[in-house]
């Protein structure tokens, strides 16, 4: 248990971490005026996927002590909080204007939503205790693959600054 408690401990501070550096990045994008939907639609979608994570490694380290079913329990969360991702982000997307679609295009969309479905699919088959006895290690993975898709947000909230073509 206490590995499984250091491994959600890191999960938490490196998604609150990350959060607070995009909060930064968030406050100069809107220092310089030039503050679009695609930033605001980037920003929402990095925070999402950081504090997701240590939202639910947090959940999960309060229910280790409490219940030997913790992982299933999180596992059920996590595959809600999945579903609600997948419903919200393609709905966000689709109000990027038609001149800005290019920079939250497929190329980044279709991976995203793949991971999110293949982490969705691992959390129902821990939630139902079909994947039994490696179910703290698909989940810990699982958490760290959102994480990781955090990062790559994150890198392109940096890197791939668009052009100012609508206000």
């Amino acid at each position: 248990m206490t590995e499984a408690t250091e491994l959600l401990s890191t999960v938490i501070e490196f998604s609150i971490g990350l959060a607070g550096f995009s909060g930064v990045v968030g406050i100069f994008i809107h220092r310089s005026r030039q503050w679009i939907y695609v930033d605001r639609f980037r920003v929402t979608n990095l925070l999402l996927m950081s504090l997701t994570p240590g939202f639910l490694s947090f959940f999960t380290l309060g229910l280790l002590p409490i219940s030997e079913s913790a992982i299933q329990i999180s596992a059920a969360i996590f595959a809600s909080i999945i579903v609600l991702l997948l419903t919200i982000i393609p709905r966000a997307r689709s109000r990027v204007p038609a001149v800005d679609q290019p920079l939250v295009g497929l190329q980044i969309f279709v991976p995203m939503s793949m991971t999110f479905v293949a982490v969705l699919i691992v959390q129902i088959l821990i939630a139902v205790s079909v994947i039994d006895r490696y179910a703290f290690t698909s989940y810990y993975y699982s958490l760290v693959a959102l994480l990781l898709l955090a990062v790559v947000q994150f890198a392109r909230l940096i890197l791939a600054r668009p052009e100012v073509s609508s206000e």
